[in-house]
């Protein structure tokens, strides 16, 4: 191991063979000068003590005095000398490591340092104020000297800051301990502790005799024991009631008042902290049954807002750390298919609520209540001033664009409802089998079949009432045939055809065409037709990608719209019905199948075959027309997927 080359170090080892704290730099520099050279191979660094020695000394001491590890003097003889606190800080502690073996040794007292001990060095604690804080201290404070001071005039003691205030305790616990096997002074303080507190009498004996047998177990009790803290405050008040009266005390005495004052000290600390954080774990409690109460969303604005029953906020009962930890800890991810119990959605505006996953539903049923009226009240005078123009929307006529319109008037109305719907954590939600029992049981289903249901459910709009409610608005000639007709030629706007409506009439045209071509070429080749299912097979394929869900399958698709049109309970009436819807869809597309080209078959074509289908007079009378429509759309698809 290399010599120490460091001044303090060489200034520690110099001061401990002298014995003394105070020493002449002249003796230290020629000290230095031999050290130097005796271990110069071993540690080259040295080299600078070799030449002009007491210089170089006095400049590495003028920076350790600035630092205040040394102070520089002159002695009665004119001699510079130099005192070194850490060579007291040393025996101090040293001192403490025999306390630790020998409880019956004294607490240093003030008394027993150096005269020349800087005052810079030795920091002032009062026990009722900074005892506790220490810990927070930086490196150089506990590098020093403390004088614990107390509140009587019992003698202030010393301890190195590298003490901890727990280890202090348990020192002046052993003292304690001590003072209470000593003649009869364990049976005297049980005595009048149990006078004290009638009908604790055991609990005070088996504390005492834990106290003293069972060290460790009785200072976790000490940090933790509601009971605990009433012992020891009896104890170290009827200690300090004996000994408070003598005037002059023994070292042993001083050293147990001491001790009490820092156990009853530290048992009132712990006290607190105990009522702090049963105070902090309600407040936490508190905080997760804000999260149940209305409107079931929050931001973290308001989130930091909470109160308890009583009013008061319950930010400053948790720490910030506290709020931000719960936060996180609720909406960490619990798995891939599964939820955290805490959930975060946005809005389109960038607004970030958390909401229980417990209470998603009741959130969008509330704010479905709450937005039903609006978004009705502006869809009717939308419609009414559309319908008094003699026009009409497309979101009147067609459930798909029904339902976009609703979604848009949310976003812009309810934007909170259209951010949940629209978040994240939807589809595993979907999958919850537990949320589904409980939206069943509240009597609002949310999903169904695994996925959201539409707005217009969630709304409790229906399209078809909605256009008769505002229908029934419009001024009484507009539901006379003649008169309408009359006023509709002067007052509604011209229409300009549109792409969609050209595709439909060429499409009308080719198929004709092709029917001809047809019937004149009966005589083609197996090939061409072949080729042909081909291509029709491939264009109806694009068309199930726009109308089945990505997840999805078109047999899941037709069976929940068949579910939704077709709700006999009777199972053969329901089979036979459903087999004659199919069997009518499947002889109409058969004929149309010999006609249409797999360039006209789009989805716009498969909506004007399903439309027609469904006012067949055969399908005319099924009610749920527009889940009826839906399926006969999914249902030619498939039709056209099986050809052979």
């Amino acid at each position: 191991m290399a010599a120490p080359t460091d001044l303090s170090v060489l200034l520690r080892l110099y001061t401990g063979k002298q014995n003394s704290p105070t020493i002449i730099i002249q003796d230290f520099s020629d000290y230095l000068q031999k050290y130097s050279r005796h271990y110069l191979q071993e540690s080259p660094e040295l080299i600078q003590y070799l030449d002009d020695t007491l210089s170089v000394v006095t400049r590495e001491l003028e920076r350790l005095e600035a630092d205040r590890q040394v102070e520089l003097a002159s002695d009665s003889k004119g001699r510079r000398i130099v005192f070194v606190p850490q060579y007291c800080i040393d025996r101090i502690v040293q001192r403490y490591k025999e306390i630790d073996e020998r409880p019956e040794i004294p607490f240093p007292l003030v008394s027993e340092l150096h005269a020349g001990f800087p005052t810079p060095s030795l920091k002032q604690i009062h026990i009722t104020t900074d005892f506790t804080s220490q810990g927070d201290d930086d490196s150089r404070t506990r590098t020093m000297l403390h004088q614990l001071i107390f509140p009587d005039d019992t003698a202030p003691l010393i301890y190195p800051g590298s003490i901890s205030p727990e280890k202090m305790l348990d020192l002046a616990m052993a003292k304690m301990r001590m003072f209470l096997r000593k003649d009869e002074s364990r049976d005297y303080i049980q005595k009048r502790m149990m006078v004290a507190s009638p009908g604790k009498e055991l609990t005070i004996k088996n504390q005492l005799i834990q106290f003293q047998t069972r060290p460790s177990e009785s200072m976790r009790a000490f940090k933790h024991s509601g009971e605990t803290f009433f012992f020891w405050s009896y104890l170290c008040s009827f200690i300090r009631q004996d000994y408070a009266k003598k005037v002059e005390k023994t070292p042993e005495e001083t050293a147990l008042m001491q001790s009490v004052y820092i156990a009853e000290y530290m048992n009132n600390f712990y006290k607190n902290r105990a009522q702090q954080e049963l105070q902090r774990e309600t407040a936490l409690k508190n905080l997760e049954l804000s999260f149940q109460k209305a409107p079931y969303y929050f931001d973290m604005e308001t989130i930091t807002r909470f109160t308890d029953s009583r009013g008061v906020p319950l930010l400053g009962q948790y720490r910030d750390t506290d709020l931000e930890s719960f936060i996180k800890e609720n909406t960490n991810d619990a798995g891939p298919a599964s939820l955290p119990p805490l959930l975060v959605f946005r809005t389109e505006t960038g607004n970030r609520y958390f909401v229980l996953k417990e209470k998603v539903v009741s959130m969008v049923v509330r704010l479905a209540n709450e937005g039903r009226n609006i978004i009705k009240e502006k869809l009717t005078r939308e419609w009414y001033q559309t319908l008094k123009a003699f026009d009409q929307e497309e979101s009147m006529k067609n459930q798909h664009a029904f339902e976009k319109r609703l979604a848009s008037l949310c976003q812009e109305y309810i934007p909170v409802l259209h951010g949940v719907v629209n978040a994240s954590f939807i589809p595993l939600m979907a999958m919850d089998t537990t949320s589904e029992l409980r939206d069943s049981q509240s009597g609002f289903r949310m999903f169904d079949h695994g996925r959201l249901v539409p707005y217009s459910v969630l709304l409790m709009l229906d399209r078809q009432e909605l256009l008769t409610d505002t229908r029934i608005m419009l001024p009484f000639w507009y539901t006379i045939p003649l008169l309408s007709s009359i006023f509709a030629l002067f007052m509604r706007p011209r229409k300009v055809k549109t792409h969609k409506e050209s595709t439909r009439k060429i499409s009308g045209q080719e198929e004709r065409n092709a029917g001809r071509e047809t019937e004149s070429g009966s005589g083609k080749d197996g090939d061409a037709r072949a080729k042909r299912k081909q291509e029709l097979k491939k264009a109806v394929a694009q068309v199930e990608r726009r109308l089945v869900p990505e997840g999805s399958t078109l047999a899941k698709e037709m069976q929940a719209r068949l579910d939704l049109w077709n709700r006999t309970l009777d199972p053969t009436i329901k089979n036979n019905l459903t087999e004659d819807v199919n069997s009518l869809v499947r002889d109409y597309i058969r004929r149309i199948l010999k006609t249409i080209k797999a360039s006209t078959f789009d989805l716009a074509r498969i909506e004007n075959l399903s439309e027609t289908l469904v006012n067949s007079p055969g399908l005319i009378k099924i009610k749920n027309r527009d889940a009826l429509l839906e399926y006969v759309e999914l249902y030619i698809i498939q039709l056209v997927q099986n050809l052979n």
